[in-house]
């Protein structure tokens, strides 16, 4: 990472979830941007399914050497709206309406580069990774930002569990799992993106991802 400032709120960052942003970059960017209308239909990302509707790839592990509130500002589009301003006698009404501008605060954690672990056609993840300059939410702030990507190979399945770190993603709580649980957080969270869909969240476990090395 750049400056190794990510912004996050739980400390959670899916590989998952950054490939299937990665796909439509690649495939259909329109549908970030918002000029394609309807629907358009998903392929699936090069990973492995598992059985409880999860790709396998781990959330990132780090590192966390600072935490700080920095503030994302929202101006109003006056070039866009300048016809629909809730104007009062000529008077522009800045805390209600299309004028309104933000100040919103945001959590960002400095942290060491993060290691995710995945089961999936490495060609094909490393490609769709270069297409994601950076990571963590509001990335057009400067947080984030990525310098490069490292893809390589490991021997074991490190996308569930693992003795080094515990649980390496979001697991739901109504599984009986192999390993012992009760030292977890438990959290409504994405179990697959998109993460913002309602049937794609779960109560699960929360990963431990602050690494103190």
């Amino acid at each position: 990472m750049l400056d190794g400032r990510v912004n996050t709120s739980d400390g959670l960052i899916y590989l998952d979830a950054i490939l299937y942003h990665a796909w439509f970059l690649k495939y259909d960017p329109k549908v970030l941007t918002g000029e394609k209308k309807g629907t358009t239909k998903h392929y699936g990302l090069p990973l492995l399914n598992l059985p409880n509707n999860q790709y396998a790839a781990s959330v990132g592990f780090y590192e966390e050497y600072d935490q700080n509130i920095e503030y994302w500002n929202k101006r109003p589009r006056w070039d866009k709206h300048q016809r629909m301003l809730n104007t009062d006698k000529g008077k522009i009404k800045t805390s209600v309406g299309l004028e309104r501008a933000y100040r919103v605060p945001q959590i960002i954690r400095t942290i060491s580069d993060p290691e995710f672990y995945c089961i999936g056609t490495k060609e094909k993840i490393i490609d769709l990774l270069s297409y994601i300059p950076a990571i963590g939410k509001k990335p057009s702030a400067g947080w984030g930002k990525v310098i490069e990507w490292t893809v390589e190979d490991f021997e074991e399945d490190w996308t569930v569990y693992s003795d080094k770190y515990g649980i390496m993603r979001p697991l739901p709580i109504d599984v009986d799992y192999p390993f012992a649980t009760d030292s977890y957080r438990i959290e409504d969270l994405a179990i697959r993106p998109p993460s913002w869909k309602i049937k794609n969240q779960q109560t699960c476990y929360m990963p431990m991802v602050i690494v103190n090395e």
